[in-house]
């Protein structure tokens, strides 16, 4: 177990600055009312489809790890795991991540991460055809999917002190 890893200054890999910023993701995944997070590593690690978060959940303010995802922080969304629901709590699903990553200006992957207590499933997806050139049904599945997340959370962005203190500022989507 450990405490809270986005307070922890991250050092900067290119070594342009002491430390690089980061972005988090504060969303209840598994329905305690308790701030669950994802977190990132370095922006540059970040390309035009997103990048790499760590999954933590917390428990009694210590965060688990619990798997890794890529998306980008303007196209995610979070969702109830209703497979898990229906089917009881032996799946322990708790809830889905959907993300868009983008293959070109005209076609990308629209899909979802499951959440478990002890892990992240293997993304499933499907190619849309959203954005300028693309089509109808694929602008609608976007727009229903990232407009209103059905579970609320609280995108931020970090700064750095010199001194490697870590503050968090909420970011507008």
């Amino acid at each position: 177990m450990a405490g809270d890893p986005s307070l922890k200054a991250f050092e900067d890999p290119t070594e342009r600055a002491n430390y690089a910023e980061r972005y988090r993701i504060l969303v209840d995944l598994d329905g305690d009312d308790v701030d669950d997070m994802l977190l990132t590593g370095s922006p540059d690690e970040f390309g035009r489809g997103g990048g790499p978060w760590t999954v933590y959940l917390n428990r009694k303010g210590s965060f688990i790890e619990v798997g890794h995802i890529d998306a980008h922080p303007m196209a995610i969304a979070f969702e109830p795991d209703h497979k898990r629901i229906m089917e009881g709590d032996k799946e322990h699903r708790h809830a889905r991540i959907w993300v868009y990553h983008g293959l070109s200006g005209r076609a990308g992957i629209l899909g979802y991460f499951r959440i478990g207590e002890k892990g992240v499933d293997e993304f499933e997806g499907i190619e849309i055809y959203p954005g300028d050139g693309g089509t109808a049904l694929g602008n609608a599945l976007t727009e229903a999917t990232f407009k209103n997340s059905v579970i609320p959370f609280k995108m931020e962005h970090s700064k750095t002190d010199e001194d490697g203190k870590v503050t968090w500022n909420e970011m507008n989507r």
